[in-house]
């Protein structure tokens, strides 16, 4: 009896000491992993910096390039009647890619979320991709354009998704949680229109968000610097 209990006595203890070993464990892997991570952001926010300098750098060699190609192509129209058509049917072809800087009469639509960051979630974000499609959508609708959301240009190709904590336009990303501005050139009656119309601007983005806008005479829409380049799509040639 006596040795029973001393055998259980002994497994009570080393049942103790296995959770006591395993607790410390657990500790001390939790410990690791946040040094890891604050071992880690300077590392990331260096790595982010540098590449944005390099995205700046390669758009002002883009922009450099783009302007010479555009003076060798008016040295090369010259007076000829149809270099010039083709010069304008190129100028055309530049517009709709989205290749070139516009202006015109329009509309500025601010999307400013509410200051109530600490009751926010994933789940209950003020903005989302599905909003801001739904007021391009109204947009183009009543005679937009151009559209543009935080001076990011769209086009026919860009595509606008929720992306963990962030809203995906083609390949930059925009805070759900910061003020939104659309900018659309085109008749800005017809724009304002849109805007004022029951329902055009989603009670999903009006319950979290302030929404204003300004017509405006004249507003500058950039270009995008997105390379279009079809891989599978060809030409159908004629049989």
């Amino acid at each position: 009896m006596k040795k029973l209990k001393a055998q259980l006595s002994i497994g009570i203890v080393c049942c103790l000491l296995g959770f006591m070993i395993t607790y410390q464990f657990k500790i001390i892997n939790k410990k690791q992993q946040s040094l890891d991570v604050k071992k880690n952001n300077p590392e990331i926010v260096v790595e982010i910096e540098q590449l944005k300098k390099e995205k700046k750098d390669m758009e002002s060699k883009i922009n450099e390039l783009q302007e010479k190609l555009r003076q060798y192509e008016n040295e090369t129209v010259g007076r000829d009647e149809n270099t010039q058509k083709l010069k304008e049917e190129l100028d055309n072809t530049r517009v709709i890619l989205g290749e070139t800087d516009l202006e015109g009469e329009g509309i500025i639509i601010y999307i400013t979320p509410r200051s109530d960051f600490f009751n926010m979630s994933y789940e209950t974000l003020p903005i989302n991709d599905r909003d801001l499609l739904y007021v391009i959508n109204e947009l183009y609708s009543n005679g937009a354009e151009v559209v543009s959301i935080n001076d990011i240009r769209i086009t026919g190709s860009t595509g606008i998704r929720n992306a963990g904590n962030a809203i995906r336009i083609d390949n930059e990303k925009i805070s759900p949680l910061k003020r939104v501005t659309i900018k659309a050139i085109g008749n800005k009656v017809a724009l304002e229109a849109a805007v004022i119309f029951p329902g055009n601007i989603p009670s999903t983005l009006t319950e979290g968000c302030d929404v204003k806008w300004n017509t405006e005479k004249n507003l500058t829409i950039k270009k995008t610097n997105k390379i279009i380049k079809y891989k599978y799509a060809k030409n159908v040639k004629n049989k």
